[in-house]
């Protein structure tokens, strides 16, 4: 099936270059291909940059975390009436309950999750551009069909034409192309406002003229592969948007263990030295010890906020849950859709060869008189919307693989060769 794909995309993409020849400027044209500007675009999306930038705050928040198991100073120091005192103390912590621990593993947790949706956001963006590219190409293919068919309607108005001039026919026939004619100018100037429109997104995305733009020879093959028995589930369990769901139940978990240990008083080894003033006189002192010390608690709460903790994980859990039920029904939807389409373009295909096969028939017979205009603006009207819903079909086919390359996190990796680093590798 895939192999007849292939061969539908090059004949697409054949008759793009026959359409597209008279437009190119070797000099000027960027005739790069798919992969060149996903990665292009890529690299120049503000989204992208958010994403990034959001990462780079999730590893310095990680970072700070840790400094958590280090010395704390504090320090004092001001004028008094007898001259100027001071206030020097460092605590080192010795047992927290697992407190500092957890608020590690909740930021580690985090970045982790900023950095699944970095890969979403650049999935998003991939998918934007492949997109405008696909849109592209099918606008610019199917106006060259309707450049043909305007084509072989105006033969067919020349013979019409050429009938009521000899009294051999009224207006009507003439009428009858015009009106086919008429049709077809709707459909080009419809077809050239969805192109404009796939152009100015194109260069917003990529910033490089859509010139050369063609079909991929190797079109992917996610949805075969994620139809096999198990695959979608693999594949789910592994795609950016459920890790990024699935690492919110690990902040949450990290949340509930950091609450429960904050509801007890840390140990510290704590030393101080210290200049104060007593009796009018400033007076040296030093102390070092092992202490215990409990944050400010208000009312209730340090015995509440656990338990909040744990409502926050719940919701977190099932959150994770939709999220798997929603790519798997998503995805589903597409390996059913992909399997319809396939059907159709084959059925389409046969209807464009034997639209093709009875216009002619049809113009043999007109010649000696059995047929009349109006058969051959039918046919030919029937054959040329047989091909141009087979264009729209093949490229439909080719979206709905990319969408699920995008929907499983696939995309980016696919396009530039990309394999980011996984949750589990960062420190």
């Amino acid at each position: 099936m895939i192999n007849r794909l292939g061969g539908y995309i090059a004949s697409l993409t054949t008759a793009l270059l026959i359409a597209a020849a008279p437009s190119l400027a070797p000099s000027r044209a960027w005739a790069g291909t798919l992969e060149q500007a996903v990665a292009r675009g890529l690299a120049r999306h503000p989204d992208i940059q958010v994403a990034q930038a959001e990462v780079s705050q999730a590893t310095i928040e990680l970072q700070m975390a840790g400094n958590g198991r280090l010395p704390i100073v504090s320090a004092s120091s001001g004028p008094v009436a007898s001259g100027l005192a001071y206030d020097v103390t460092v605590a080192q912590p010795l047992y927290d309950w697992g407190q500092t621990s957890s608020v590690i593993d909740q930021k580690r947790a985090l970045l982790a999750q900023q950095q699944a949706n970095l890969e979403v956001v650049r999935d998003d963006v991939a998918l934007q551009i492949v997109e405008a590219w696909l849109d592209i190409v099918n606008d610019r293919t199917q106006l060259s069909l309707l450049d043909d068919h305007l084509k072989r309607l105006g033969d067919v108005s020349a013979m019409a034409n050429a009938r009521v001039e000899g009294r051999y026919a009224d207006q009507s026939e003439a009428g009858r192309v015009n009106l086919a004619v008429a049709t077809a100018e709707g459909t080009r100037a419809r077809l050239q406002g969805d192109l404009a429109e796939a152009l100015g997104r194109y260069a917003l995305l990529v910033d490089e003229p859509a010139e050369g733009l063609r079909l991929p020879s190797d079109p992917p093959t996610i949805l075969e592969s994620v139809a096999e028995e198990g695959a979608l589930d693999a594949a789910i369990a592994g795609s950016p948007l459920y890790r990024k769901a699935a690492l919110g139940v690990r902040v949450a978990d990290a949340g509930v263990r950091e609450a429960n240990a904050a509801r007890f008083p840390r140990l510290n080894l704590e030393g101080g030295v210290q200049r104060r003033e007593i009796g009018g006189q400033l007076v040296n002192d030093s102390s070092i010890g092992v202490r215990f010390r409990l944050a400010s608690q208000q009312g209730l709460s340090a015995q509440q906020r656990p338990e909040l903790e744990r409502q926050r994980r719940e919701a977190a859990r099932w959150a994770a849950e939709a999220e798997a039920r929603d790519l798997k029904r998503t995805v589903g939807t597409l390996i059913r859709s992909d399997a319809s389409t396939a059907a159709r373009i084959g059925a389409l295909a046969d209807q464009a060869a034997q639209a093709e096969a009875v216009r002619d028939l049809y113009g043999e017979q007109f010649l000696v008189g059995r047929r009349d205009i109006q058969d051959l603006v039918i046919m030919q009207t029937e054959q040329f919307e047989a091909e141009r819903q087979k264009v729209d079909l093949v490229i439909e086919r080719l979206r709905l693989q990319y969408r699920a390359a995008a929907q499983l996190g696939l995309l980016t990796p696919m396009m530039t060769g990309d394999q980011m680093q996984t949750p589990g590798e960062h420190p």
